[in-house]
């Protein structure tokens, strides 16, 4: 198989976001949660999610770096570097890394998503119109977001002069874009921060750029990822994505973010979903495991009743002021706060995995809750299907016994009603595109 395209991601839900982009194109994809030790058996789109998100920068560039030599040792034909589309992330230092291993001309960088209302405009980035470190990602427990010039992010990590590009202003317009690009790279700019206010610019960025070289780093969110297979010549596969249909769901919210709570607290009121709320502090008290099995009852009992799950996480500014000082009496950082709940959490669900054997569909939000409980489950990595609707993928964990079939979702991407309608698509099953 042809080696199309290798992406990096830095969790788990951007990893699959990103992948089922390429999927949707008729590109086989998988999402792998280490970097593989051999070159077999290696998907024509390939992700590999470092998990990098929360590491410190130097850790950060450092597993990108190993990353970037195991996709260019295998040969794959284009590079992408999965970027949030908050800015969430070590993005100057994994980018930096790029550089240094493939040496291209250009790195490009549009991280923008307009479809979900994020939008760069003179280099400063947007979240539906408002500046990305005037949001609630500016208070991001394990990655907050100051600045929203994203050419300064760049600049002042890397030490390298960035250049921007106003997408706007050179139009579709391919002398345009020759003139600019040519500007940069005599002057031996590789950084470009590219604006974008449109679905459509994103094309004429992929379009115009990868026509004045191949020698490209592309970087940005899933919306990027989206049009970049038609733009560079991959086929679409028009046959068939199925999964089977699945009596119980069982949703995972281990994100705090506000679009995912009204999610959660749309999706209990609805007709047979019960919700179970975890009393976050309790997972740092003494008796957490007389809790857990209080909480692993009472999501089995809900099951058994043929209902579908939401196991979620209280969230509030109270709870998470109580969290903080507990882990400042256990002297935890926020990234082993991260990690505590995501193993408490991928425990619990395990043991209801255990007990109830019908269970084999989840939507699992938040990139550490997805990817903790995909590998408590045995799972090294994940078979993307297809998309369900905008930034929501669903997949087959590889490596588990059973077949298990998981959709992930970031945060704060999809409506209100996103969970609910993800978890009726689960238990409907597909049988068309």
């Amino acid at each position: 198989m042809e080696r199309l395209i290798g992406l990096i991601a830095d969790d788990l839900t951007g990893a699959s976001d990103s992948g089922v982009k390429l999927t949707e194109k008729g590109i086989d994809t998988s999402v792998l949660f280490e970097i593989p030790t051999t070159h077999r058996s290696l998907t024509g789109g390939f992700v590999i999610d470092t998990n990098s998100r929360a590491l410190t920068k130097n850790e950060a560039f450092s597993i990108t770096k190993q990353a970037a030599e195991f996709l260019k040792q295998a040969g794959y034909i284009h590079i992408y570097k999965k970027m949030d589309s908050t800015l969430r992330g070590h993005i100057e230092a994994e980018l930096e890394a790029l550089r240094i291993v493939f040496k291209p001309d250009f790195i490009i960088i549009a991280p923008a998503f307009p479809s979900y209302g994020r939008t760069t405009r003179n280099g400063i980035h947007y979240v539906n119109d408002v500046k990305i470190s005037e949001t609630e990602f500016s208070k991001d427990p394990t990655h907050q977001v100051q600045e929203s010039y994203i050419p300064s992010i760049i600049e002042k990590g890397t030490g390298q002069k960035v250049g921007l590009i106003n997408t706007k202003e050179l139009g579709d317009l391919q002398k345009n874009w020759q003139a600019k690009l040519k500007e940069y790279k005599d002057e031996g700019i590789q950084y470009l921060v590219c604006d974008v206010d449109f679905q459509e610019e994103l094309s004429w960025i992929a379009k115009h750029i990868s026509q004045f070289s191949s020698s490209i780093i592309w970087a940005g969110s899933a919306g990027l990822a989206e049009v970049i297979p038609e733009i560079l010549g991959f086929n679409k596969n028009e046959g068939k994505r199925a999964f089977p249909t699945s009596k119980i769901v069982m949703t995972v919210s281990g994100s705090l973010s506000e679009m995912t709570q009204q999610q959660v607290n749309y999706a209990i009121t609805q007709p047979n979903v019960a919700g179970v709320e975890v009393q976050t502090d309790r997972i740092f008290g003494e008796n957490w495991n007389f809790d857990k099995s209080y909480y692993i009852g009472q999501c089995l009992s809900k099951l058994r009743e043929g209902k579908h799950v939401i196991l979620h996480l209280q969230s509030n500014s109270e709870v998470r002021d109580q969290v903080n000082s507990l882990a400042d009496n256990l002297g935890l950082n926020a990234y082993q706060v991260g990690q505590k709940i995501s193993r408490a959490i991928s425990e619990l669900v395990l043991e209801v995995v255990r007990q109830c054997p019908d269970l084999k569909a989840f939507v699992l939000t938040g990139g550490d809750t997805a990817k903790g409980i995909s590998k408590a489950l045995g799972a090294i990595g994940l078979r993307i299907i297809k998309e369900i609707e905008a930034g929501i993928p669903i997949g087959r964990l590889i490596g588990p016994e059973k077949d298990i079939y998981v959709a992930t979702k970031a945060g704060a991407f999809g409506e209100r009603e996103s969970i609910y309608r993800v978890m009726e698509e689960l238990k409907g099953g597909s049988e068309h595109e």
